[in-house]
């Protein structure tokens, strides 16, 4: 694990690279299931997930994220998997983990070494908050706090990334739960906003900065939702809105369409690192890349940084 000051001094005014989508390059092997489920019912997930996150660093990222988006006991429950919750992300923490360990052992690594670091992925709970939903906010906490807890006492997961919310408060709640496991560890959380800038719930980017700032987090954003080219607005109503806060954007590689039964994207890696290469001028802190993108977007990515 790495305490907050510490990541914050790595950060410095480098850009550091994330990864890009698991379930993308899960279906590009055939294989449709959700990487939880995945992990529970198929022990060639050992196998597989570990190759996937090895790509992504030798493609450049320098985060990689455990497959434990949708491993909060709440979204579980949707899949009958709420008793496998220790068990999920215990091993998709330890599938992260022998990746990184692999990297760091590499010839490529020994020539070129590079911060690493392993994220405990949180996603959301697939459920609203009241009073648009059932779920109160304190039983989000709860729910978010028993993944928290899992991720953390592992002793493998060098920082908590909260994604894809779209509902500000439910981030809140998943910023709080991290917070009550009382680690000293970097809390980075995106909500996902449309073209204008604002979640389906309502929040818009400009506030949404400051608010997750204010909560605790060491890195804010956002991803998935859109594609690259109209995530640039996202980023600059973020940036105008901070001008100190360290900001994280990992968008789509476009928008989804459906060819010959498949669902495709339409942003190609040159396309997304040209568009990316616009962030810049916005001093992100982290970029990477969110559904319908695969290493190969993350190596052209990483060369805006790489040179």
């Amino acid at each position: 694990m790495i305490t907050k000051n510490d990541f914050l001094k790595i950060l410095g005014n480098n850009i550091l690279i994330g990864d890009g989508a698991m379930g993308t390059v899960l279906q590009g092997l055939g294989i449709s299931a959700s990487p939880e489920v995945f992990i529970s019912k198929d022990k060639n997930s050992f196998k597989i997930l570990p190759e996937i996150h090895l790509d992504y660093l030798k493609s450049g990222s320098n985060i990689i994220q455990a497959s434990t988006f949708g491993a909060n006991p709440v979204k579980l429950d949707t899949n009958r998997l709420k008793s496998e919750i220790k068990n999920i992300n215990e091993k998709a923490v330890f599938c992260a983990k022998l990746a990184a360990d692999n990297y760091k052992n590499s010839v490529d690594f020994k020539k070129n070494p590079k911060p690493v670091f392993i994220a405990g992925n949180i996603g959301p709970t697939g459920k609203l908050l009241k009073p648009f939903g059932d779920l109160t906010y304190e039983d989000a906490v709860d729910a978010f706090l028993q993944q928290a807890d899992i991720l953390l006492k592992t002793q493998m997961v060098d920082l908590i990334l909260i994604e894809t919310m779209i509902d500000i408060n439910e981030a809140l709640a998943a910023i709080e739960a991290v917070k009550k496991t009382s680690m000293d560890i970097p809390i980075i959380c995106t909500l996902t906003f449309n073209e204008t800038g604002v979640t389906i719930m309502g929040n818009k980017a400009e506030e949404a900065v400051n608010v997750l700032t204010d909560a605790g987090c060491t890195v804010v954003g956002a991803n998935c939702s859109v594609g690259s080219d109209k995530m640039l607005a996202v980023v600059r109503k973020m940036r105008n809105a901070n001008e100190h806060a360290r900001l994280i954007f990992q968008p789509n590689a476009g928008l989804p369409e459906m060819a010959g039964g498949k669902t495709v994207y339409s942003e190609t890696p040159e396309i997304m690192a040209e568009n990316m290469k616009k962030y810049l001028d916005f001093r992100p802190s982290i970029l990477g890349a969110c559904c319908g993108s695969t290493p190969k977007h993350i190596k052209k990515i990483a060369g805006l940084i790489i040179t």
